[in-house]
């Protein structure tokens, strides 16, 4: 596995926050990146409930359900995303990872007016690119976790003056080690 690009975006802010943008679906969907703990493939993520990885387990979440997204079949680009903090871990499945973005918190887009009902609950904003528009999820409902007034805030991550504009990313592809994404077998 190799990510194809890696971005960032915008000047040179001090704070930004890095989004693992993945498909479900027809759609783009951005998890902050701090809250991934592991990316593995279906099959390494066996068939159980619950998902063991490194040490940890990761309940399993429909999440393409509950964001009202049909999933395509499982093929040679579907992922499991191990994802969770300190209190809660969920394991979900993607169709495929599109790579890693560093976005200054002012370019992430307000949710439109016309969303008004429990969207508003699941997505925190909108990343906009050159090849798709990705909604940024809201960690805390990912995974079923109260959240506060001010999402967004908590997930600034101070971006680098150092790191190039562009630079590798995480994207997976079938020809190379599953193991890349990994540290010693342990899910990062």
């Amino acid at each position: 596995m190799a990510l194809r690009t890696h971005k960032t975006t915008g000047s040179t802010l001090p704070h930004a926050v890095r989004l693992l943008v993945a498909k479900i679906g027809p759609s783009c969907f951005a998890f902050p990146a701090d809250w991934v703990r592991g990316i593995v493939t279906p099959t390494e993520a066996g068939t159980d409930l619950v998902v063991t990885w490194a040490g940890a387990t990761y309940e399993r979440t429909d999440l393409g359900a509950r964001l009202g997204c049909g999933r395509h079949p499982n093929d040679t680009d579907s992922r499991m995303i191990l994802y969770g903090n300190n209190d809660r871990t969920r394991a979900f499945s993607v169709d495929s990872v599109v790579g890693l973005v560093d976005v200054l918190r002012h370019d992430i887009r307000p949710l439109p007016p016309h969303f008004r009902g429990s969207e508003r609950q699941r997505l925190i904003g909108l990343s906009l690119h050159d090849s798709y528009i990705a909604l940024i999820t809201n960690p805390f409902w990912v995974l079923g976790l109260p959240s506060g007034k001010d999402d967004l805030a908590a997930l600034a991550q101070p971006v680098s003056q150092y790191r190039s504009p562009e630079t590798a990313v995480l994207q997976l592809t079938a020809s190379e080690p599953e193991s890349a994404l990994s540290t010693g077998g342990k899910a990062r």
